[in-house]
């Protein structure tokens, strides 16, 4: 299956466009599955407009790949700050 660069370069619009419906109040629940759905919405229109089966295939592997790195970022910047949080009290004095 030959992906063109525009599929990878889809990516961080997927997962900007799914944050912009978080900030204007949807769930964080539904996140993944918009996900899914503007990857293959975006993948119909500019990956292989003229075949349904190649956008469908691509566009729900770009919606899981945004969810994983949108996943994996949140998850790892949440460890790392929650590590920095738990340390901070260890180093204060008590007055």
């Amino acid at each position: 299956m030959d992906i063109s660069v525009y599929g990878v370069a889809l990516l961080p619009v997927i997962i900007g466009l799914v944050q912009l419906a978080r900030i204007f109040g949807m769930s964080s629940r539904l996140s993944p599955v918009l996900s899914i759905v503007v990857g293959i919405v975006l993948s119909l229109i500019y990956v292989a407009p003229g075949d349904f089966k190649k956008s469908f295939l691509v566009g729900l592997w770009l919606g899981l790949c945004a969810t994983g790195l949108h996943s994996g970022f949140k998850n790892t910047m949440n460890g790392t700050f929650k590590k920095k949080d738990s340390n901070k009290g260890c180093d204060e004095e008590d007055t």
